[in-house]
């Protein structure tokens, strides 16, 4: 008599889970790898300049610097993206659908990406001084 295992549903949930999740880190990645809607890009780790978190009325967003692109992440939950930005720890972000919103409470949301050229003035200075934060939260 064969004895047959049922397969095991955990493995499907992690898989699951694991595609929900809106970053992930490595512990030493080339690049930082964004995925947008429609789109893919790689940014090799050798041109990242600077990251900054911004927390207003309730929403985050962490704008990060390469060579010569702004990369604006917004969502909630984002201070520990910022964190692992910090160590090169991240190796790639990707927006959460919407409808998926309530699955993982407890974890960080990325709700929009958005990557820009680098205006031409602030290609020749590489540290910004603002006061106010430029990233639109809405």
């Amino acid at each position: 008599m064969e004895t047959q295992t049922k397969p095991s549903n955990d493995a499907a949930t992690d898989a699951r889970t694991k595609n929900l999740t809106c970053w992930r880190t490595a512990t030493s990645p080339q690049c930082l790898r964004v995925e947008t809607v429609n789109e893919v890009h790689l940014f090799p780790y050798g041109y990242f300049q600077h990251a900054k978190f911004i927390r207003q009325n309730g929403k985050d967003a962490v704008e990060i610097q390469f060579q010569d692109r702004i990369i604006v992440v917004k969502g909630k939950g984002l201070e520990p993206l910022c964190d692992a930005l910090e160590r090169l720890a991240v190796e790639r972000i990707k927006v959460r659908p919407e409808k998926y919103d309530s699955v993982a409470k407890n974890e960080g949301i990325i709700n929009e990406i958005e990557i820009s050229l680098v205006p031409s003035a602030m290609r020749s200075s590489p540290h910004r001084r603002s006061e106010e934060p430029d990233t639109n939260l809405q």
